[in-house]
């Protein structure tokens, strides 16, 4: 044997014995915050670049764009500022088409009150950043807030959203030779049902919508339906398809592969970090759903992109205020999230999911139960501390509750002037829980 041949026999050993010692770890990795924290952004890649679009940092919405090289490894570098959006948009979606990159309504104003029909685009310089955002010229028929859009070879499609009252129809716009959007039409099939902080995937032919906001009661729906598109950009007559195990609004989804993801979000009581992952059939049928890797954290209304097999969570909020955080992940061949490691990285890992555990477990709450109101979906409980203060909770339900029960219950999402369709009745503040139990 040549002197040669040993030598790429001992690499080719040495290689194996390496890949033999990584273990498969199930969580993610941090990367570089952005600026400030916000959600409801938009989010697109652009010549390795990822972008950061818009948004609200927990009190005023922005035209903030920023971006950030991302690296072989995955990581990202120093974010930078691009050119501001011409006007201040939150809880809108952004699509790449050709030389340009567009963003799609949303809203603005206190609390979001503001709601957009306009349309902004920017162009990709030969580097791959976005010169000045111009609007364009057609503004939707509908204004809509939390729509969600698509972009096709020919037209860019916005579905659903908020506009005075949850929507269940669909518009689009022709992509012009010049780059503008043409006249916004509105589509004849409407989706089976509102859809509003919902999420939608673009796979082949056919457009998924997943999840959403039930106002009536308050809670994130489970349903998921869709329709497939012909090469002249008509839809078919929506259809519902297998539905998730949680109820989510305010998430995200992504599509790699034929898995299909339904990703963090709200489901009334509790922020999520929980995923879904399900198989896409040709027929548009999907497999049942099952759970994946969690987030690191739970996390609403945040951005996802998927580039080069790694998935990026970006920015969002949950019960403990608004995030600049960036995580990404790998797949391994079953879909589900995380990356190869050394045997020490993952006795790491495994000691702070316990630990993360544990304080999962804790209930910072304790109080008197001094009313109760059972509704289909929970138990809204007036619950009084050993200080005579009280609040309004509502968790899941709990049969044999009685006044004067002692109660236990986790952090929550506050909401101001609540009104239960349901209930027929208004709140001045219901915290939702995710965890309520009797001590």
């Amino acid at each position: 044997m040549s002197r040669f041949s040993s030598l790429m026999i001992v690499i080719l050993a040495l290689v194996m014995s390496g890949c033999a010692n990584k273990v498969w770890i199930a969580d993610w990795k941090e990367t570089a915050p952005f600026s400030a924290p916000r959600a409801g952004t938009a989010s697109v890649v652009i010549k390795d670049k990822l972008y950061l679009i818009g948004g609200v940092d927990g009190r005023n919405f922005v035209n903030i764009t920023e971006y950030a090289q991302i690296n072989k490894d995955g990581t990202l570098g120093p974010w930078q500022l691009g050119h501001p959006l011409f006007e201040e948009r939150g809880f809108m979606e952004a699509v790449v088409h050709g030389e340009y990159v567009y963003v799609v309504g949303g809203g603005n104003g206190p609390n979001g009150h503001h709601l957009l029909r306009t349309a902004e685009r920017a162009k990709i310089q030969p580097d791959g950043t976005l010169g000045p955002w111009q609007t364009e010229k057609n503004e939707m028929v509908v204004t809509r807030r939390c729509s969600k859009i698509i972009a096709t070879d020919k037209r860019i499609y916005s579905f659903g959203g908020f506009g005075g009252v949850l929507l269940d129809s669909v518009e689009y716009a022709e992509f012009l030779p010049d780059g503008s959007l043409g006249e916004w039409i509105l589509d004849t099939e409407t989706m089976t049902i509102p859809r509003y902080v919902n999420s939608v995937k673009k796979e082949d032919d056919r457009f998924f919508i997943i999840g959403g906001h039930d106002r009536t009661k308050g809670v994130g729906i489970t349903d998921v339906e869709w329709t497939r598109y012909t090469n002249a950009g008509n839809t078919e007559k929506w259809q519902a398809t297998t539905p998730m195990q949680q109820g989510r609004y305010g998430l995200s989804s992504t599509a790699y592969r034929d898995y299909m993801y339904a990703i963090g979000g709200i489901s009334g009581a509790e922020y999520l970090d929980s995923i879904e992952i399900t198989k896409v059939g040709k027929d548009g049928a999907l497999d049942p759903w099952r759970y994946t890797t969690p987030l690191d954290q739970p996390r609403a209304n945040f951005s996802t992109i998927d580039y080069d097999g790694r998935l990026y969570v970006i920015g969002g909020t949950n019960r403990d205020g608004y995030l600049a955080s960036v995580i990404f992940a790998n797949r391994n061949a079953e879909g589900d999230f995380g990356y190869w490691g050394t045997n020490e990285e993952a006795i790491a890992v495994k000691a702070k999911l316990a630990e993360r555990a544990a304080i999962k477990s804790v209930l910072p709450n304790e109080g008197k139960v001094i009313e109760f109101i059972q509704a289909e979906a929970y138990s809204y409980i007036h619950v009084q501390n050993d200080i005579g203060e009280d609040v309004w909770i509502a968790g899941q339900k709990i049969d044999d509750l009685k006044v004067g029960d002692r109660v236990g219950f986790s952090k929550g999402v506050n909401m101001s002037n609540w009104y239960s369709k349901e209930l027929k009745r208004g709140f001045a503040m219901v915290i939702f829980v995710g965890q309520v139990r009797k001590q």
